[in-house]
């Protein structure tokens, strides 16, 4: 059923309480922070920006050591390979062509424990790559488990497909809609098309015409620039059945398009 609704707010937020690993030593316990084990495993998603270009970025450690990780910048959608590794708060992340120097950011939630992965809610720092530097503010986080998450494709709950060709609808629909081309976007659009204003009140588009005929009224100028403000790649995958964009902006399924939430 097409009931997805605007969720508030980015996917991996603000993360819970720090775990303590207590170590106990003789007859008095002492607790002792630990940042990274060899079987603790890590994996993390943010957004933000490098300078003043919106980027995403995924992380996958084991212990201290970036084993997969990648950030893409939105107005490209081209994954760039990072490897790197964590010492204590800090993060440094290689690429061909650079490198960033982080550190974790809190609210104040993790007390007197040191941050992490788990009680962060970004990174920030910096990039350069030797003759520049650009400040770096991410929003995000992941959490720590002592199973490593295996590498499968980021769709396969939704599709058999590879993630490119899952993402050239999503992304047909989306540069489509960034130039007004009404019906170029029908295209990638999975009918009905389920439209909700309001947490009650949806309206059903059932035919490309309708689409077209109704593009102004749906794809309104606060909703393109919400659109603007979000990237078809990496996308979150809800309930097992759809890829979403942004904060719920559009739900895609293995054939395209089915909910739009208008802002």
């Amino acid at each position: 059923m097409k009931t997805l609704q605007l969720r508030p707010g980015r996917l991996m937020q603000l993360r819970t309480i720090a775990v303590l690993a207590l170590l106990l030593s003789g007859l008095i316990g002492a607790q002792q922070p630990v940042f990274a084990q060899a079987n603790s495993f890590v994996q993390a998603n943010y957004d933000g920006t490098v300078g003043d270009a919106k980027v995403g970025m995924t992380l996958a450690l084991n212990g201290n050591t970036v084993t997969r990780a990648h950030y893409f910048y939105y107005r490209h959608l081209k994954d760039i390979a990072l490897t790197g590794t964590q010492a204590g708060s800090n993060l440094t992340l290689k690429e061909a062509n650079g490198t960033f120097d982080l550190h974790f950011v809190g609210n104040g939630s993790n007390g007197s424990a040191p941050l992490d992965f788990p009680n962060s809610i970004g990174l920030e720092g910096t990039w350069t790559d030797g003759s520049k530097t650009l400040p770096v503010k991410l929003s995000g986080g992941g959490d720590r488990s002592s199973v490593e998450t295996p590498a499968s494709p980021q769709y396969g709950a939704i599709t058999s497909e590879t993630d490119q060709a899952f993402e050239a609808r999503a992304q047909g629909f989306y540069f489509a809609a960034l130039k007004g081309d009404a019906r170029t976007a029908a295209r990638y659009v999975d009918y009905p098309l389920r439209v909700n204003w309001t947490p009650t009140h949806h309206e059903l588009i059932k035919s490309p015409k309708q689409l077209v005929d109704n593009w102004n009224r749906i794809f309104t100028p606060q909703y393109i620039a919400a659109l603007r403000d979000a990237a078809p790649h990496d996308m979150p995958v809800m309930k097992s059945e759809y890829a979403m964009l942004g904060a719920g902006l559009a739900y895609f399924s293995d054939k395209g398009v089915e909910v739009l939430n208008v802002p």
